[in-house]
C-alpha cells in the first residue's frame, strides 16, 4: 500500500526539488514547493512562516494543508520537523557540488534577495555577488548533507537520497513510497528548456490546488 504520511524534501535549492515536487504530485500527493506567491492562500515569500520559526513555533500552518513539503523553509528546519514528525519520510536531493554551485550562481545572479534567502544565508544570500558568498553556500551545502546522513544512518526506511541530475527517478522514489510506477516519464524540470522556472513553479502551485 502506498505511503500516506508526511513527506519532506530536505535537499538544497537547485538539486531537483521542482522535479521532485512534480513527481510527488503525479503520485497523488498534495505537494508545496517553497513559499512563493500563489503556492498557498497566505504565501508571502516566507514572511509569515518566518514569524512562526523565529518565535520557536515550528508547527507551520502549511502542515495542515499539504502532504509533501520541499524547498525553503522546510529543508532548513529539518531537525525540528523530524521532532514533530518522527515517523515521516524524508527525501534528500543531491547534486554534484561543482554543477550545483554553478547552477545556483547563475540562477541567483541579478535577482533580488528574498526574505527566506536573507534568513538562510545572511550577508551571503546571493552566491553570485562574491567568492566569499559562493564559498559560504558550498560550506552550508556540505554541512547540511553531512548532518542529514549522520542523523539518518541506519534509517533506510525513512530517508531516500536522490540524484535526479544523474538519472534517479521513478524506480527509487516509488520503491521508497511503495507506490506504483506511473506510465510516464519522470519530470525533469531543468531539461525542459521551453519552460522557465517561474512557469514551472506556477505549474507546481496549480497542481497542488487541483488536488
Amino acid at each position: 500500500m502506498q505511503y500516506v504520511g508526511k513527506i519532506f524534501g530536505i535537499g538544497f535549492h537547485k538539486t531537483g526539488t521542482t522535479s521532485l515536487t512534480l513527481a510527488l504530485q503525479q503520485l497523488g500527493y498534495k505537494a508545496i514547493h517553497g513559499d512563493g506567491y500563489g503556492t498557498w492562500s497566505h504565501a508571502d515569500e516566507g514572511r509569515t512562516l518566518l514569524k512562526f520559526i523565529e518565535r520557536g513555533d515550528y508547527r507551520l500552518p502549511t502542515f495542515k494543508l499539504f502532504d509533501a513539503f520541499l524547498d525553503n523553509p522546510y529543508f532548513s528546519i529539518w531537525p525540528q520537523i523530524y521532532r514533530l514528525y518522527p515517523e515521516a519520510k524524508f527525501i534528500l536531493t543531491v547534486r554534484e557540488e561543482r554543477d550545483w554551485i554553478e547552477s545556483c550562481t547563475k540562477y541567483f545572479a541579478d535577482r533580488r534577495v528574498r526574505p527566506m534567502q536573507q534568513w538562510k544565508f545572511g550577508d551571503s544570500a546571493n552566491p553570485s555577488k562574491s567568492e566569499s558568498a559562493r564559498q559560504k553556500w558550498i560550506q552550508l551545502y556540505r554541512q547540511h548533507n553531512s548532518s542529514i546522513m549522520q542523523h539518518f544512518d541506519g534509517l533506510d526506511h525513512q530517508i531516500l537520497v536522490m540524484d535526479i541530475a544523474q538519472g534517479d527517478g521513478w524506480d527509487k522514489l516509488c520503491k521508497f513510497l511503495e507506490a506504483p510506477i506511473p506510465h510516464k516519464h519522470f519530470p525533469r524540470a531543468n531539461r525542459r528548456k521551453r519552460w522557465n522556472l517561474r512557469s514551472l513553479l506556477r505549474r507546481v502551485a496549480r497542481n497542488s490546488k487541483q488536488r
